[in-house]
């Protein structure tokens, strides 16, 4: 059910789950069968006794009609308890990673239009430089690609999380 890749947007969705298995198998497999695939998932279970259920957070790229479609049959899961939608460029996302970049950074690596980026320098071992950086995806992005044009990027793991 693909759509055309100019009508195609960067989605987030939230999804509250309870904590039994299988949840995540029964989110991916919902976008798997529509032709959808999953750019990015992080998710967490019940970490105390008494706290809510869990979450899966995950990234895609569809149209909003394919978009619609998913969030019916997600909804309809029955390891579903809530489902929250986000367009890629909202301000209540944050996106994190844990980059490798050939070269120490400066502050004004990490500069956003708005504002500064979380920037922690984690680990330097032999001209490689491990650092965690983390802000919205509308800030983060930008200077993500500036490390690929500069040629400092040498590994990226990311990941994104909504409010």
């Amino acid at each position: 059910m693909a759509g055309n890749n100019s009508d195609k947007k960067h989605w987030v969705f939230r999804v509250g789950v309870a904590d039994r298995a299988g949840a995540l198998t029964s989110i991916a497999s919902a976008f798997s069968n529509r032709g959808t695939s999953i750019e990015t998932v992080v998710g967490h279970g019940t970490a105390f006794p008494g706290a809510p259920g869990g979450a899966v957070v995950v990234t895609f790229w569809c149209s909003e009609k394919e978009k619609d479609e998913i969030v019916r049959v997600v909804r309809r899961l029955s390891k579903v308890v809530s489902l929250e939608e986000h367009p890629y460029e909202s301000e209540n996302l944050r996106k994190s990673a844990l980059v490798r970049v050939a070269r120490r950074l400066v502050p004004m690596d990490v500069a956003g239009r708005e504002s500064f980026l979380l920037c922690e320098l984690m680990r330097q071992e032999r001209g490689v430089y491990t650092y965690f950086l983390a802000g919205s995806p509308s800030e983060l992005d930008p200077i993500l690609a500036r490390f690929v044009e500069k040629g400092i990027l040498t590994d990226i793991v990311y990941s994104v999380i909504g409010s």
